[in-house]
């Protein structure tokens, strides 16, 4: 478990509304295929977020190395992103409407 949210004792707060995310389909229908589930525990969630940033993270450093994001990489970035920022609205908007300023 990572060692930022290791520790922390489980939280009341949750995900309250999904955070819908990963377009799909013509630009212009503006569909999102993904939606962050309701009734998550914030530090799960959280954890589950830093996970995916740290996946990411190689093939980032990599490319700020000059090495090329081949084949599917960077699209399999780009998705990791993509849920991982999903996650953290999620969790921002649950902190917001109890007037948790984050």
């Amino acid at each position: 478990m990572n060692a930022i949210v290791q520790g922390l004792a489980p939280t009341s707060i949750k995900t309250d509304e999904g955070t819908a995310f990963c377009n799909t389909g013509w630009v212009e229908k503006q569909q999102r295929l993904f939606t962050v589930n309701v009734g998550v525990d914030i530090t799960d969630a959280l954890q589950t977020a830093s996970d995916m940033l740290d996946t990411a993270l190689t093939p980032v450093n990599a490319a700020g190395m000059g090495e090329p994001l081949v084949d599917n990489n960077a699209w399999l970035v780009h998705h990791t992103l993509e849920s991982a920022k999903a996650v953290v609205d999620a969790v921002h908007q649950a902190l917001k409407e109890r007037g948790i300023n984050a």
